[in-house]
């Protein structure tokens, strides 16, 4: 049964190729089925492109392409189900197997950490969201006086990352995702996707979503 659900910045995947078996040894260190969101990463040019001649669903759907291309692309290295769900109900079918799953983007408008939200919500797993910040800030963590938050709840954290909903930009956490975890009280980690964290994500530094 799927205890730990990851959101992997995409970024990992295109800025780590050479380090593909790294990354995947991480995740799969977890002696319990996982299962692991995708993001776009260096991919992302392409959903920035797409906008100057398409409109905020058709980037949606190139985002999509491009968190499914680099979830394939890490399922290679894995000990995993050979394929990557595309629905809801495809989450369940290869959780079911036993074996660790990766997949990308289900719907347009969902961010990375949305599918994994929604996906934790299903398999009732603890949400671990992997990116490039080591936690949630009080303001913009560039500020001299931000102050990272060892604890947030979700009303807190959709003050914060309010507005944060253009597709391949939600460098944090977006609201859609928020929502989710607020309804389904899922336990929540966010922290800096190293190696190290992921492999043990409880003992990373970073910021929990409480529920209160």
């Amino acid at each position: 049964m799927v205890s730990k659900v990851y959101a992997v910045s995409g970024s990992l995947i295109t800025e780590n190729l050479n380090q593909l078996g790294e990354l995947a040894e991480a995740l799969e260190k977890n002696e319990d089925q996982i299962l692991v969101v995708t993001g776009a990463g260096g991919l992302k040019e392409y959903i920035y492109s797409a906008g100057e001649f398409g409109n905020q669903g058709e980037q949606d759907l190139v985002g999509i392409a491009a968190t499914r291309l680099n979830a394939k692309t890490l399922m290679t290295a894995m000990e995993a189900y050979p394929d990557t769900p595309e629905t809801a109900e495809e989450i369940r079918t290869a959780a079911s197997t036993g074996l660790n799953v990766v997949m990308g983007g289900l719907t347009p408008g969902h961010s990375t950490d949305a599918v994994a939200a929604i996906a934790a919500e299903l398999l009732e797993a603890d949400l671990y969201i992997a990116t490039s910040i080591d936690g949630v800030y009080n303001k913009d963590p560039e500020a001299d006086d931000a102050e990272k938050l060892d604890e947030v709840t979700p009303s807190e954290l959709k003050e914060i990352i309010d507005g944060n909903n253009e597709a391949g930009k939600h460098e944090l956490i977006d609201s859609t995702a928020v929502e989710i975890i607020e309804r389904s009280t899922t336990p929540t980690k966010i922290f800096e996707g190293s190696f190290q964290n992921i492999e043990r994500p409880d003992d990373a530094e970073g910021t929990r979503i409480v529920h209160r």
